[in-house]
């Protein structure tokens, strides 16, 4: 397998949640490529029509992928949930427990919990590196450590970060 950047796109099936975020999966076997995308808290896209996020998405592919230009798009699908990733208010992460519990064999985990994240899918994660390093240290493992450190930022992240 290729990597994406020298991958030759000719065909595309392109399937969304909500809009855009591009995650691809470009293989140069000949075969056509499937590509994803999600974008979390995209609420300028949310009145945009199925055909304009199809057609802003190629646009955007394109910019990273020229041959995206000349690729013939064999299927589409939109597929918007408002609802999947919330806005917490201020102060919120005060309230999510810990894994650990006054029962001495119970942890908890899962987006809900106090991770240093939002209630995602990676936030769920966490979640349960975190569940298993409590665990790990209740059964005499001072040392486990399961979860990976965040990356630090590079490039444009750096300013925020």
């Amino acid at each position: 397998m290729r990597p994406p950047a020298t991958a030759k796109v000719k065909r595309i099936r392109l399937r969304r949640k909500t809009p855009a975020e591009t995650t691809n999966n470009l293989n140069g076997n000949g075969g056509g490529s499937y590509i994803g995308g999600v974008v979390s808290s995209s609420k300028d896209w949310v009145e945009k029509s199925k055909a304009e996020i199809v057609e802003l998405t190629l646009k955007e592919l394109a910019e990273f992928f020229p041959e995206v230009q000349h690729a013939q798009l064999l299927k589409s699908t939109v597929i918007k949930e408002v609802h999947a990733t919330y806005s917490p208010r201020p102060g919120v992460d005060l309230n999510r427990p810990r894994p650990e519990t006054v029962w001495p064999r119970v942890f908890l985990a899962g987006d809900w919990t106090a991770t240093g994240w939002p209630a995602t899918m990676e936030g769920a994660v966490r979640s349960g590196y975190l569940a298993a390093e409590s665990l790990a240290h209740v059964g005499g493992q001072q040392q486990s450590a399961f979860l990976v450190p965040d990356l630090p930022p590079r490039g444009f992240m750096r300013i925020f970060g």
